[in-house]
């Protein structure tokens, strides 16, 4: 017969074991996610590297992770803390569980609109109009919390049941309160319709397509009754491949997770008539006064919105623990900052966050190969920040390369807002009416600005020439003037001599002119680089007269 002890060492010995082929599956069974496309030092974000540094410490630990037009360009993290870091992401957790849900609606077997008794009978009498909507967005008329939320001795199941025998609070729909209740259940009918936990629901939905490997609702699967509005556990680099996912509606690297309408409804007011008498902001209010009219979409929230369209300015999900991920569907831009501590004690460094990213952002991008100490770095700058340039997928623009023609009409036509308009025939042979610059060519040729060639060709793959862009320049603006050239290779009777002397007298070319002249030649003939063609747009854009 085994003693006591005996039993108690081989229990023990089992559940170590159990423990490490766990561990061992979860190792072997996920590969490393695919990395997203970086543009580390893209922008400049010292500033907010600086303020991190000096902030985290006291925090406990920050990470900040940002990406824009589908890449990265900011991961940082201080205090032993990193974009990597596992973390308790609280009511962040609301965010990926309704996306989890929506994937229920793309498949046609959950409406937005059901009633929560059609998948749950228990919810009787007062409770059996409330809507799956309303649920999700903080309208069902549920307490705002329930201790059975947080006891881990009963499943899901028997949570929601005892939900289910609690009286309500308000009506269903006459007002925005807490939604921690209202997801437990929504939660529970995701696990009745799949025939899943919660967990494995999360994981096979969300998780795995997402190649989001840190991110769990329960430590080794072996809590029944997950706290779905406020347990997850993440990584700032997890949390923004999901966000990525939202701005690029619904896809990420390719792969469809969510429908366009679901990804978009996740963020969109599904209370528009309904007041909000609680809201996660109540710490940033003060700091981010805009959030005091966020708008309650499906777990998350519509922080700012298009008063004309009613669209999603700025969507976020702000954690309790400190968890701060947002898009910025202005900036095409998604943002993760991981924190350790509360969100009551870092509201502050949340506002300065959230504020200087978008100031670094507004400065324009900062290119590998054009340095502060470039003779066309402001012009780049400028021309970025306007959104009129933009680098390559290896983080470099490339300022030598030449400038095409089809190129060179997009840009100029850009620079002075001119609205082109769909092409519906090819207006050259060379250039279809698919072809990517169509409309700019056919703008800049009907006004002047540009010309074709012989034969119906227009060449837009052609380089264009120093003396092209100029003239491009002096047409644009009407100039003529004559004027003494200082450079010794624009002889009288040369083509563009008219339109270069309009240039030099407007400043658009000076002499001595770094990068764009060469003792005392403007070259004319030669190919106008990418920097150059910053540098005369810049100036264009800096008289005034445009």
């Amino acid at each position: 017969m085994l003693s006591f002890r005996s039993l108690r060492l081989s229990a023990l010995r089992l559940v170590a074991a159990l423990l490490i082929t766990a561990f061992v599956m979860t190792a072997a069974g996920c590969a490393a996610p695919a990395q997203l496309t970086t543009a580390l030092g893209s922008y400049d974000m010292t500033t907010v590297n600086e303020y991190l540094s000096v902030t985290a410490p006291a925090a406990g630990g920050m990470a900040l992770i940002v990406a824009k037009d589908g890449a990265v360009v900011e991961d940082a993290g201080y205090a032993r803390f990193g974009s990597g870091t596992v973390v308790d992401i609280g009511t962040s957790s609301r965010w990926l569980a309704a996306a989890a849900m929506m994937t229920l609606v793309d498949e046609g077997i959950l409406s937005l609109d059901d009633p929560v008794a059609k998948y749950l009978p228990e919810f009787t009498g007062d409770k059996s109009t409330i809507t799956v909507r309303q649920l999700w967005c903080g309208t069902s008329g549920l307490p705002d919390t329930d201790p059975s939320l947080t006891n881990r001795t009963m499943t899901l199941a028997e949570c929601v049941q005892r939900i289910a025998a609690q009286p309500l609070s308000s009506a269903p729909g006459t007002q925005v309160g807490g939604e921690a209740v209202g997801i437990q259940v929504g939660a529970r009918i995701c696990e009745v319709i799949s025939g899943m936990t919660w967990q494995d629901f999360f994981r096979t939905r969300i998780a795995e397509p997402l190649e989001m490997t840190s991110t769990t609702f329960d430590m080794m699967g072996f809590g029944r009754n997950p706290y779905v509005a406020g347990a997850a556990r993440s990584t700032a680099q997890d949390y923004v491949r999901f966000l990525l996912m939202l701005l690029q509606k619904g896809v990420l690297s390719g792969k469809r997770i969510l429908s366009e309408q679901s990804a978009a409804a996740i963020e969109r007011d599904q209370a528009p008539s309904v007041s909000v008498a609680s809201s996660p902001y109540a710490p940033l209010t003060t700091l981010l006064p805009g959030t005091a009219q966020a708008r309650p979409g499906l777990g998350a929230w519509q922080e700012e919105s298009d008063p004309a369209t009613g669209m999603p300015i700025i969507a976020s999900c702000p954690g309790d623990k400190g968890f701060m991920p947002w898009i910025d569907y202005r900036l095409n831009l998604a943002g993760v900052l991981s924190v350790q501590a509360g969100l009551a004690t870092t509201a502050y460094s949340i506002m300065r966050i959230r504020q200087m990213v978008p100031e670094a952002i507004a400065a324009g991008r900062r290119f590998k190969d054009v340095p502060a100490t470039s003779w066309a770095f402001a012009a780049v700058s400028d021309l970025s920040a306007r959104g009129l340039v933009a680098g390559y997928a290896d983080g470099k623009f490339h300022p030598d390369s030449p400038v095409t023609r089809a190129e060179y009409a997009k840009l100029i036509c850009s620079a002075l807002g001119i609205q082109v308009v769909a092409v519906t025939s090819d207006p050259f042979s060379d250039v279809t009416s698919t072809y990517w610059a169509a409309g700019f060519i056919v703008a800049a040729v009907h006004r002047g600005w540009l010309t074709g060639y012989p034969g119906r060709l227009f060449k837009p793959e052609e380089p264009v020439s120093m003396a092209q862009a100029l003239a491009v320049i002096a047409r644009s603006q009407g100039w003529t003037e004559s004027v003494t050239l200082p450079y010794t290779d624009i002889q009288p009777g040369y083509w563009a001599r008219a339109f270069v002397q309009a240039c030099y007298a407007k400043g658009i070319i000076r002499n001595p002119d770094t990068g764009i002249v060469t003792d005392g030649k403007l070259n004319p003939d030669s190919q106008c680089s990418r920097a150059q063609a910053c540098v005369l747009i810049n100036r264009l854009l800096g008289t005034g007269t445009h």
